[in-house]
């Protein structure tokens, strides 16, 4: 009989991995229906609880884990934070405490704060890591140390967690914004690119994807590209510089952030002169919905925030308290498409 493990067993449960873990380590209050029914389902199963993992908790040894994310404006990352602190919620139950800091996209900030929680006696490491040599050391040696990383949503090009990285394949996701853009617009266009942080390998790979796309497409062309911070007042003036520099850009992909500005500069610049601007953006945001239901955006990649999120927390819980690695070390989340049609479902 194949191992069940304890999240198959809250699945037929219909209940949280928290629950069963509440009733397989006999801690915390568990309705004794549902109890019953955990207990029944591990002996029809015969489970038997990881015993490296039993003894961490029994010992109620501390276990942290660190989180650095990225101080910004956009929403994006709010959903990420969702995700991160639901998961954390849960592990409160197995004695581990998840540590986070927001901090500014630059490797200063990140080096520091890697300091501070590897001060705090960190277990564990997730991060959104700025592109910079620095930082691939710092990494490279906590890894070194025994100290499993987590890249999330972003990583590096010089730096592949020997651990795991969670979050989509940002190559393809720049492949399938350029098919989208050549469908709507028949083949026919003169591009603008906005990216939020070009030190950011998950926003330069959807660049490096779209361009890729383009080698094959001959009246495809992208004429400029700039960064925005992820700033909607960048992002506008950004957008209206590069509609007026070049009359016949036809089209705009925004890479991250700053979607509500530039599509403020587009309709601008545009309203009443019959010129129409295909737009492709990213993530399901407030802004980004709005702009989708009136039309000044085609469509979106959606790429699973909260998901994410959970997810990198996930693979350490397996770790840290079952003692079972990754799958693989790039746990890829999935890519969505979101239209008008589809945008509130």
């Amino acid at each position: 009989m194949a191992i069940i493990t304890q999240s198959e067993i809250a699945k037929l449960a219909g209940v949280s991995r928290a629950t069963v873990g509440r009733v397989v380590n006999n801690a915390g209050d568990v309705n004794e229906e549902t109890r019953e029914k955990i207990l029944a389902i591990m002996k029809e199963h015969d489970y038997r609880p990881n015993k490296a993992g039993q003894a961490l908790v029994n010992r109620q040894k501390e276990i942290r884990i660190g989180c650095i994310i990225i101080k910004s404006d956009n929403p994006f990352f709010n959903q990420l934070n969702e995700g991160i602190l639901e998961k954390a919620d849960e592990l409160k139950y197995y004695g581990i405490e998840v540590i986070m800091r927001s901090v500014e996209f630059e490797a200063s900030a990140q080096l520091s704060c890697v300091s501070e929680l590897l001060s705090l006696g960190i277990s564990a490491l997730v991060i959104q890591p700025f592109m910079d040599k620095s930082i691939c050391e710092k990494l490279l040696s906590i890894e070194k140390s025994g100290i499993p990383v987590v890249t999330v949503n972003t990583d590096m090009p010089d730096y592949q967690s020997s651990f795991c990285y969670v979050g989509n394949d940002f190559y393809m996701c720049g492949k399938t914004a350029a098919n989208l853009m050549r469908l709507i617009t028949a083949g026919r266009c003169e591009a603008g690119v906005i990216v939020g942080f070009s030190k950011a390998k998950s926003h330069t790979d959807r660049v490096l994807g779209f361009r890729d796309y383009l080698k094959d497409c001959p009246d495809m062309h992208i004429v400029d590209i700039q960064d925005n911070n992820d700033d909607d007042m960048e992002s506008y003036y950004i957008a209206k510089t590069m509609l007026l520099a070049h009359p016949r850009l036809n089209a705009i992909f925004l890479v991250a952030g700053g979607v509500y500005g530039a599509c403020r500069a587009i309709r601008d610049v545009c309203s009443g002169t019959g010129r129409h601007i295909t737009v492709i953006s990213f993530d399901d945001v407030p802004a980004t919905r709005e702009m989708v239901r009136n039309g000044t955006i085609a469509a979106t990649i959606c790429q699973q925030p909260q998901r994410q999120g959970r997810l990198a927390l996930s693979v350490l819980y397996d770790y840290l308290i079952e003692g079972k690695a990754p799958s693989s070390n790039r746990l890829y989340t999935d890519i969505q498409i979101k239209v008008a049609a589809n945008i509130d479902v």
